[in-house]
């Protein structure tokens, strides 16, 4: 079990390079192969269930709030500091917040799982 965890592990580079050329050359259909339905997302958006959704909400998800094609040409994912079966990479917007982008390690493979909106503190 343990060279099949490193196996994974190892591998989610050529995940992310594949999931990185996708979005940053808008092919729509290569990135729903890549994501796990339903990809979740936040701030009272509803959760995209589909490819046929993905593909109409492209926009929302990659363009919206940040440019994700070119935060993820300069920037890299980070571990998750609780779980090695999780990636995330957070990308600037224009108020000074982010949105992040997870990844998670399905039984066979890393899929794009959730993107979380920017947020600002709604500190009382």
């Amino acid at each position: 079990m343990g060279a099949r965890d490193t196996h994974h592990i190892n591998d989610f580079p050529a995940f992310w390079q594949k999931f990185k050329a996708a979005v940053i050359s808008r092919d729509k259909k290569s990135v729903a192969t890549l994501s796990r339905f339903p990809i979740g997302m936040s701030n009272g958006a509803s959760d995209i269930p589909n490819r046929a959704e993905l593909g109409r909400r492209f926009g929302e998800v990659f363009d919206r709030d940040t440019n994700a094609a070119q935060c993820f040409a300069v920037k890299e994912p980070a571990l998750d500091t609780e779980s090695a079966d999780r990636y995330t990479i957070t990308c600037p917007n224009v108020a000074d917040n982010f949105v992040a982008y997870e990844f998670e390690r399905t039984q066979k493979e890393w899929k794009f799982v959730h993107r979380q909106f920017p947020t600002k503190c709604g500190c009382r």
